[in-house]
């Protein structure tokens, strides 16, 4: 295609703030005319379209937020044209999973800056938002998607060389692997056929096993933590093995709390993972007299107080808890009585 006197798409960028971004470079912008190229064929028909939000803006990258005439909202990535060109073929190379793994790419387009050089957008479907939380605090069922589906970017030929959380967009439970212009070729195959999915429940894997021969996969399993190898992890940073007197990694994390209250003490380690391991064993001992996840959620506060009273008092030491968490004049009334014979009141 010549970029001269072909206008397949005009990209209206009027009603954006005035602040520097990639695409005010483009020649008559706001209304700017561009169009397919030859090497990938362009699944949209020629329109007009509405650009109307800035995803993201970066020294070298921009993200859009455009809709077309029929209301479909689209992705429009303008940087580099080589790293344009480079993403494009990749989503090229993994079109089976489009629209499953990665998301639907409808092509690139090319127009001109002021100076009359070339400058290119990716242009693809509206998918979720990135990924704020870290890996590791994931659900295993979220790891597991996720997982499966840089599983299916290795199957599709490819390493994606950026795998990181915020490469990968969530909509609802569902999620996509975004960002491919430093994509490598996956040599050799990736022969991995372990479903993440259907192993929710593993604590454990064998290495050496044939369903898990990759090095990367396996890498980001455990960098995710998908396997716990029998141990559970406490407020995200202490880990201490499975046991009957501790709830499930679901229950602690929707217990987690806050570990060293009084405002005397310099809480070392090994103090704050006795007095996290004593909190969770009252969770647990809680949930089994029958309170629920719900009733203790309402109490988390009034539990971490009490516990810590508890661990000060057994060393005689006075406790002067930290504003937000003393509870010397608004007691609550809980339903069971803190174990190891204290009592729930004050």
């Amino acid at each position: 295609m010549s970029l001269t006197g072909f206008t397949g798409f005009t990209l209206q960028f009027r009603d954006l703030p005035a602040v520097r971004h990639v695409a005010r470079r483009l020649h008559n912008f706001p209304d700017c005319d561009m169009g397919p190229g030859r090497k990938y064929k362009f699944h949209l028909p020629r329109q007009r379209i509405r650009i109307s939000e800035i995803l993201y803006s970066g020294k070298r990258t921009t993200v859009y937020l455009g809709r077309c005439k029929n209301g479909t909202e689209v992705v429009l990535k303008f940087t580099d044209t080589e790293n344009i060109l480079a993403e494009a073929g990749a989503y090229d190379v993994m079109a089976d999973i489009q629209g499953t793994a990665v998301p639907y790419i409808y092509g690139v387009l090319h127009g001109k800056d002021r100076k009359g050089g070339k400058m290119s957008c990716l242009v693809m479907e509206r998918f979720g938002t990135p990924l704020e939380r870290e890996f590791c605090t994931l659900t295993k069922q979220d790891k597991a998607k996720i997982l499966d589906k840089l599983v299916a970017v290795h199957h599709a030929g490819l390493h994606h060389m950026d795998f990181a959380e915020r490469n990968v967009l969530v909509e609802g439970d569902d999620y996509r692997i975004i960002d491919f212009e430093s994509a490598e070729e996956h040599e050799p195959s990736c022969s991995w056929t372990y479903k993440f999915i259907d192993h929710v429940d593993d604590d454990d894997v064998d290495n050496e096993s044939a369903f898990v021969d990759c090095y990367v996969v396996k890498l980001w399993a455990e960098q995710m933590e998908f396997w716990d190898h029998g141990r559970i992890r406490l407020c995200r940073a202490i880990f201490a093995p499975k046991s009957d007197k501790l709830p499930s990694q679901s229950v602690v994390d929707a217990m987690e709390t806050f570990i060293g209250l009084n405002m005397k003490t310099v809480y070392y380690f090994e103090d704050t993972e006795k007095i996290t391991i004593r909190y969770f064993e009252e969770v647990q001992r809680r949930l089994k007299s029958g309170q629920s996840l719900e009733e203790l959620q309402e109490q988390r506060d009034w539990i971490t107080y009490l516990i810590h009273k508890q661990w000060h008092e057994e060393r005689n030491e006075e406790f002067e808890p930290i504003p937000s968490m003393d509870f010397k004049h608004r007691r609550p009334v809980p339903k069971a009585p803190v174990s190891s014979g204290s009592e729930d009141s004050l």
